[in-house]
């Protein structure tokens, strides 16, 4: 992808022939051949900027320093005559990406410059991302509250903030805003204006993970027809946020158990090691010692990342900031489709504060933006809240899994009877045929009296776990998507347990 490129070099070959090189892939390209002229000509524009070690009139790492603040979202190369690893290292330290050796392969000091290119304009993006109305507004809703349980967050965010290295893990239920709070965890470190990476462990392929973490060389694998920049590297300096944590496979957690205590970590198909520069920042609804206890995860990766535990409160743990919350979403919403900032009915209010909101935050702020939309007047009555009309009358919701989607705690609705299985020709649309659940004598434990093994725990958990996404299908006829919601599953963390299970 074209980009603008400074190249502040006074080696009139050198520097004219990169530049031509990069011409010819369509970047935009400048030649200062002194500091102060770079200083002059230096903008916020600029992608990439290819600093000499050795100037006239300036050291390359101290102006790499004073440009910085120019060009924040640039990404900086130090290039000299004379590479060895102190001047790399401490051009890294000071800032750069990475550096370019004077006299080497030409091809590869267009890789490095390239993939620069790509590091901005991903620097570019998530900026944007950052700044948005959108995101200022959910960053507000995430603190919003005066509940003993926010006023804890408020404090341990504070406490966090003195760090810009500190690993931390925020753990919660599913709509609580983990994802905001660690926007927050960045926005008031040191790292603020670094990139943020936010990495949803659920969505990306168990086969893809480790590419789409660590990158990949050309030719690494079948389907890699070019070099691939990882998400560890693209979050540089800034902050690497690593969603769902808990959802990763056994593999996997090893080499992040790696990347975390080294500080290293290589591309697929590449033998070069990198080092890790940003801080890592987790998040999960999972009860992570459960899942050490059945063998899903590991325990050393758990202790390296509960250094710091940040814990969001649900929002039926949080009493009347159920009501501020509504009120600030009544507002925002109405501001929205132009209308006046809209009452809350004393009937709705009483049901607001009864109702468990097993969604939590992300379920209030979704009921009360439909309630602006339905309510006609001035004041939104219960009747424009069918979830909580629904709830006035009897219904209950089915209870969100706490951690573990799959443990002893999970309490929900009785399951309806199950239905028929589906033809053999709905699993082309979306449904699979009905499986068969284990037999009792698979789902047995122990001989009573026996202390149960390693073995034991996670054949019985995978029994049991199996029964369940057994029934949810069967009560789904078969729908994939339905059956995810019911277990409390996105539809891609379904599709890996019926693998895991034999069931696809």
């Amino acid at each position: 992808m074209p980009g603008r490129i400074l190249i502040i070099d006074d080696d009139a070959g050198f520097a004219n022939g990169l530049a031509r090189s990069l011409r010819l892939q369509s970047h935009d390209v400048s030649i200062f051949t002194t500091a102060a002229d770079a200083r002059r000509g230096a903008d916020a524009s600029a992608d990439v900027v290819v600093v000499d070690y050795q100037l006239p009139d300036a050291d390359g790492l101290a102006l790499i320093d004073e440009l910085r603040q120019v060009a924040g979202s640039a990404v900086f190369l130090m290039a000299t005559a004379y590479p060895n690893v102190e001047i790399a290292v401490e051009a890294m330290r000071r800032g750069a990406f990475d550096y370019v050796a004077k006299g080497s392969d030409p091809r590869e000091c267009l890789m490095r410059i390239e993939r620069g290119v790509e590091v901005a304009l991903l620097r570019r993006r998530v900026a944007d991302a950052s700044q948005s109305p959108s995101n200022a507004e959910a960053a507000s809703d995430a603190l919003l509250g005066e509940s003993v349980a926010m006023k804890k967050l408020r404090q341990n965010l504070q406490a966090l903030a003195e760090s810009s290295d500190t690993t931390a893990l925020v753990t919660g239920e599913t709509g609580t805003g983990k994802g905001v709070v660690a926007r927050l965890i960045h926005a008031r470190s040191a790292r603020a204006f670094e990139p943020f990476v936010p990495v949803d462990c659920t969505t990306i392929p168990a086969t893809l993970v480790e590419s789409e973490l660590f990158g990949h060389e050309k030719g690494s694998f079948s389907g890699a027809t070019a070099m691939k920049l990882g998400r560890v590297e693209a979050a540089g300096n800034g902050t690497l946020f690593l969603d769902e944590i808990g959802e990763l496979e056994l593999p996997i957690q090893m080499k992040l158990l790696r990347l975390l205590e080294e500080r290293e970590y290589t591309r697929v198909g590449s033998t070069r090691t990198r080092r890790l520069t940003a801080r890592i920042i987790t998040a999960t609804n999972r009860d992570l010692t459960r899942a050490v206890a059945e063998g899903r995860f590991r325990a050393d990766l758990r202790y390296r990342l509960e250094v710091f535990v940040i814990e969001v409160p649900p929002l039926r743990e949080r009493g009347d900031d159920v009501l501020l919350l509504a009120t600030h979403f009544a507002r925002t919403s109405a501001r929205a489709v132009g209308r006046n900032e809209p009452k809350i009915a004393p009937d709705a209010v009483n049901a607001l504060l009864r109702y468990p909101f097993p969604g939590n935050v992300r379920e209030l702020r979704n009921m009360v933006e439909q309630a602006v939309l339905l309510a006609r007047g001035s004041t939104l009555p219960l009747e424009a809240f069918p979830v909580l009309e629904r709830s006035a009358r009897g219904w209950a919701p089915t209870s969100e899994a706490p951690r573990d989607a799959f443990s002893d705690e999970r309490v929900t609705q009785p399951m309806a009877q199950p239905a028929p299985p589906p033809t053999a020709g709905q699993s082309s649309s979306g449904t699979i045929p009905s499986p068969t659940p284990p037999s009792s004598a698979q789902a047995e434990g122990p001989p009573s009296g026996e202390r149960p093994s390693l073995a034991d725990i996670r054949g019985r958990h995978n029994d049991r776990e199996h029964a369940e996404v057994v029934r949810a299908l069967e009560s789904a006829k078969g729908n994939v998507a339905a059956a995810a919601r019911l277990l409390g599953l996105s539809r891609f963390q379904l599709l890996r347990r019926l693998a895991k299970h034999g069931l696809r």
